[in-house]
């Protein structure tokens, strides 16, 4: 239990670190949002780039990972969809947050945090990197798709797919994913001055997500329906998981730490953008809530899966 402690505890020590820092005015809380660009558009970038480019591609992209994450992804979004439209009655703004919050966790914040410290940050890199891509190329399409194409909105499937398309090509990680794999597979040369720069960018990576975490939940209120919100925040942390158990078990393949991984990065909490994309429907009380819920609760549903993880096969 105390190797589970000393692999978490470093993680939300962080975070509160980066709460207290703007609580107690240390640091402006407007910087956070600098901050988080350094390391989503920055930091993580190198970092990626410099797990994947130099290891084979057959390590890098694993048709068995990429199809379990998805599927157990998949099917927590449309978990979500039922129980938003179906069960209570909301829109289609509101079925398709829920959904993503349910289905979209922040891998690259605390996910690849937590997974580093047991398998080791390239490794953790190539699953985060795999990750990305779902998250990416999959949930976040089925959620504008869902919450644009709606009798008010005016839009056409055509006019919101070509939007998403464009936000693709300006994605930093998805980006750094293709350009990272063209060197994968023609195992071309990186050169040192560039993996030297990118090797000291990866440092900074972890530690400086997390603390834009805790910053970025100074403020947040946890305000709205609370038992809908503590449904979808605390759901993301159990249902997502065992969906992706599920998942483990239907599609066979993988190795056990492929396995494991993917229960790790489905225990996070939901991904802390989803409090913008929320202002930008007029729901971020409601989705902010869901955030701070579901970040504390990681820490035992992250937890629980390491100890498992520990119990069956060890680190």
């Amino acid at each position: 239990m105390l190797d589970i402690i000393n692999i978490t505890a470093p993680i939300f020590i962080l975070i509160a670190l980066g709460y207290l820092s703007v609580r107690l005015k240390v640091i402006n809380p407007q910087h956070a949002k600098g901050m988080g660009s350094l390391v989503l558009n920055i930091a993580l970038p190198a970092l990626m780039f410099n797990a994947i480019a130099d290891m084979p591609f057959q390590d890098v992209i694993l048709p068995y990972y990429l199809s379990i994450y998805a599927l157990g992804s998949v099917m927590a979004f449309m978990v979500g969809v039922v129980l938003t439209k179906m069960v209570w009655q909301q829109d289609n703004v509101s079925a398709a947050l829920n959904s993503t919050a349910l289905s979209f966790s922040n891998s690259a914040f605390i996910g690849y945090a937590v997974a580093s410290m047991v398998i080791g940050s390239d490794r953790a890199a190539a699953y985060l990197s795999m990750g990305v891509l779902i998250e990416n190329l999959l949930i976040l399409p089925m959620l504008f798709v869902m919450a644009e194409m709606n009798p008010n909105s005016g839009k056409s499937l055509a006019s919101v797919l070509l939007g998403i398309g464009k936000n693709f090509t300006r994605n930093p990680l998805i980006i750094t994913i293709v350009i990272s794999l063209i060197f994968s597979i023609f195992s071309l040369p990186i050169p040192q001055m560039v993996e030297q720069t990118t090797q000291m960018l990866t440092g900074a990576a972890a530690p400086v997500a997390l603390f834009v975490i805790g910053m970025s939940l100074y403020g947040l209120e946890l305000k709205g329906d609370l038992p809908k919100i503590t449904t979808i925040g605390l759901g993301k942390l159990m249902l997502h998981p065992l969906l992706i158990l599920l998942a483990i078990m239907l599609i066979s393949g993988g190795t056990q730490q492929d396995n494991y991984v993917a229960l790790l990065f489905a225990s996070a909490p939901t991904f802390s953008t989803i409090a913008i994309i929320g202002q930008h429907y007029g729901l971020v009380s409601r989705m902010s809530a869901i955030v701070i819920i579901s970040t504390i609760g990681s820490f035992f549903s992250m937890s629980a899966v390491l100890i498992y993880w520990q119990m069956t096969i060890g680190f």
